[in-house]
């Protein structure tokens, strides 16, 4: 049977994101041989949108660092 994986981001604190794989179906893990769906990069991402009070989608600006940040770790998604 033939694995899947894509790669997800999960939003965290701080306005960023962690990036995982999401297996489907599950794999065996290496160490304790339980099936599991997800494997943590430990990558971050800082998102350049925030939520407001009303729920819309502002965009807001980055520290040149964090910019720095996110072309070292390009971002390439599925919805």
């Amino acid at each position: 049977m033939a694995i899947k994986v894509k790669l997800r981001a999960k939003k965290i604190s701080g306005n960023r994101e962690s990036l995982y794989l999401d297996f489907y179906p599950a794999i065996p893990h290496p160490e304790t041989g339980e099936p599991t769906r997800r494997e943590f990069l430990g990558l971050y991402i800082n998102s350049e949108t925030r939520i407001d009070e009303k729920g819309k989608v502002k965009k807001i600006s980055l520290s040149p660092i964090d910019k720095q940040h996110n072309m070292e770790n390009p971002r390439k998604l599925t919805p």
